[in-house]
């Protein structure tokens, strides 16, 4: 016998309780966090009657909430993105961080903040354009490697995008080494291992604009992006388009990606953790899980970066430091428990 808890609709119904209370939770959190006292007063007084002249309040509006959405943008972007990959590989160990598409796109950043391209022409704002382009383009060379027959192998894409991935890393660190201004090597630093520290209302835009499309487009593609967890010819002989919708989903998740590591850095296991346990939740083939992938990606990112804060005050540790203490043990859960299909 079920009892009313055990109620799909109930049972969501409370889960998005959880997450709005969550959201609530963490965000206020984030904003009394930091090296400035904050007060329920200065909040007040932020809403009703800016002063910018005030040390606290400007601390508020320019430095803790920028930070915070971009964390939960930034988290939500990559979680979304591992959700859709591990649908398109059929492999529940797929992250854009495996698979070399956040290292082409910290890549790509990275030759544009170390002075190889200006970093702006003609008004455009080139770190994005160059992330989301090594992102494409190692994503391309991962598909190349394990192209055969008219398919991508799934085992081979991962291990070409792990391949990948630690070449990328050694360039990465051979640019480094080379570096002679340390200005440059700071931004290097941070581009390697992610950090929310520099957010500020400009980075916020892009991003938002396209995680919002991003979810929306998708979760109209439910279906077909669940069928295609039954493998790529059961798909095919269900009516799904699978070669266009894998082409749809790799030129979607590389410009995501490439977008949210030129904000914040190379971030990795997110995209690894999320879904499992949005899966976990609201089922295998939940009609909104992106929308909860980019919900939980979020707060689990806001959670991250308040913790970072916590133990380093008052800037934080890189957060990719953070999540791979997380990811990791997770990582190695699944490896170990031999979890390598979906239910």
């Amino acid at each position: 016998m079920h009892s009313w808890l055990q109620k799909e609709p109930v049972r969501i119904y409370l889960l998005v309780i959880v997450l709005l209370v969550l959201t609530v939770g963490i965000g206020l959190t984030g904003l009394f966090v930091g090296s400035f006292e904050t007060s329920w007063a200065t909040i007040y007084q932020l809403l009703t009657q800016y002063d910018p002249a005030d040390t606290s309040q400007y601390v508020i509006l320019q430095l803790r909430l920028p930070r915070l959405i971009l964390a939960f943008l930034a988290g939500g972007a990559l979680a979304s993105v591992g959700y859709l990959i591990q649908a398109l590989v059929n492999n529940p160990l797929a992250d854009p961080y495996i698979l070399g598409t956040a290292s082409g796109a910290a890549l790509g950043a990275n030759i544009v903040f170390f002075g190889l391209l200006p970093i702006q022409v003609a008004g455009i704002y080139l770190p994005p354009v160059f992330a989301f382009l090594g992102a494409l383009l190692v994503t391309f060379m991962a598909i190349s490697i394990a192209y055969k027959k008219g398919q991508i192998i799934s085992t081979q894409l991962l291990l070409g995008g792990v391949a990948l991935s630690s070449l990328l890393t050694a360039i990465t660190s051979l640019i480094t080494f080379l570096s002679d201004s340390e200005d440059k090597l700071r931004s290097i630093i941070f581009w390697t291992m992610g950090s929310f520290e520099r957010a500020q209302w400009s980075d916020i835009p892009l991003l938002l604009v396209i995680v919002i499309l991003f979810t929306l487009f998708f979760s109209f593609l439910h279906k077909q992006i669940n069928i295609l967890l039954l493998g790529e010819n059961r798909a095919s002989q269900l009516g799904v388009n699978t070669s266009l919708l894998k082409w749809i989903i790799l030129g979607s998740t590389s410009l995501l990606t490439g977008i949210a590591v030129a904000t914040c850095g190379t971030i990795g296991f997110v995209g690894l953790i999320i879904p499992h346990l949005v899966r976990g939740l609201f089922g295998a083939t939940g009609r909104y899980n992106t929308l909860f992938s980019v919900w939980v990606g979020g707060l689990f990112m806001q959670s991250c970066d308040l913790l970072s804060r916590l133990v380093y005050p008052p800037a934080g540790l890189p957060i990719g430091i953070v999540t791979s203490f997380v990811g990791v043990p997770f990582f190695l859960y699944l490896l170990l428990g031999k979890n390598y299909r979906f239910e």
